[in-house]
C-alpha cells in the first residue's frame, strides 16, 4: 500500500447532507458526527504505518549492502566535498518546505478548530402551556427535538406535529404555518394548539410529554 491510498478525496457523511428533519435515530445522529474524525484518524495511522514500513525496510538495505552504515571515509574526497556541499542546500530546502508545510497545516486547522461545534442532549417535561421558552443557557445554532422518537406523525387525516430541525432564522412550523419549535435567545420555544387547522395539532409541549433535544452551540 502507497502512501496516496490514504488519501481522503472526501468524508463519507456530511453533516449538510442530513435533511432539514433528520429521521435518525440519537444514536445513528452522534455516529454521523464521529464518523469524519474517524476516517481522519484511520487515514493518518496508516500513513504512520507504512512511513515505519518503509524506515524498516531502508535500514535493512543498507545493513545488507553496506555494514550497517556508509562512513564518509568511504568516498573520495571530491565526492565527500560535493555531498556536503549538497547535503547542506537540501537540508536547507527541506527545512524551509517543512516549515512551509507546518504554517500552511497550523492555518488550516486553525481554521477548522473556528468551525468545531458542540453538541448537547437533553430532555424536558412538557406543562401543557401554549407557548414555552425551554432555557438551556445559550442560543444554539440548531436544535432537534423528538418525542418518543418521532418528531410528527400521519393519522389518517390528521398530522401531528410534535418538533423538527430548526436552524437560525429557520423554524419548524406546521403545515399551515403554525410554530412547533422556534430557537430564541438562551435556548428554544415550543408550543401546543389541540385546535385542529387543516388537520394540522401542534403538539412539541405535551401536558407531561417527555421530549428528547440535541442542540448545536
Amino acid at each position: 500500500m502507497s502512501f496516496s491510498d490514504h488519501k481522503i478525496t472526501a468524508f463519507q457523511h456530511k453533516i449538510t447532507d442530513l435533511p432539514d428533519q433528520p429521521t435518525l435515530a440519537p444514536n445513528e445522529l452522534k455516529a454521523r458526527f464521529d464518523s469524519s474524525p474517524e476516517e481522519l484518524r484511520q487515514a493518518v495511522n496508516g500513513i504512520c504505518d507504512d512511513a515505519s514500513r518503509l524506515e524498516a525496510r531502508v535500514e535493512g538495505i543498507v545493513v545488507d549492502t553496506f555494514g550497517d552504515t556508509i562512513d564518509r571515509e568511504m568516498l573520495s574526497d571530491e565526492l565527500a566535498a560535493e555531498l556536503d556541499a549538497k547535503a547542506t542546500q537540501t537540508a536547507l530546502t527541506g527545512v524551509d518546505s517543512r516549515l512551509q508545510t507546518a504554517e500552511s497545516t497550523l492555518q488550516t486547522h486553525t481554521t477548522q478548530l473556528t468551525q468545531k461545534a458542540e453538541l448537547y442532549f437533553g430532555t424536558y417535561t412538557g406543562d401543557g402551556t401554549a407557548s414555552r421558552l425551554i432555557n438551556i443557557g445559550f442560543t444554539p445554532k440548531a436544535v432537534m427535538v423528538m418525542y418518543g422518537g418521532y418528531s410528527s406523525h400521519w393519522n389518517g387525516s390528521q398530522t401531528h406535529w410534535y418538533g423538527g430541525l430548526a436552524l437560525t432564522g429557520k423554524p419548524v412550523k406546521a403545515s399551515d404555518g403554525r410554530s412547533v419549535l422556534t430557537i430564541e435567545t438562551g435556548g428554544f420555544r415550543v408550543y401546543i394548539e389541540e385546535e385542529q387547522q387543516f388537520a394540522n395539532y401542534v403538539r412539541s409541549n405535551i401536558q407531561n410529554g417527555t421530549y428528547y433535544y440535541w442542540a448545536v452551540k
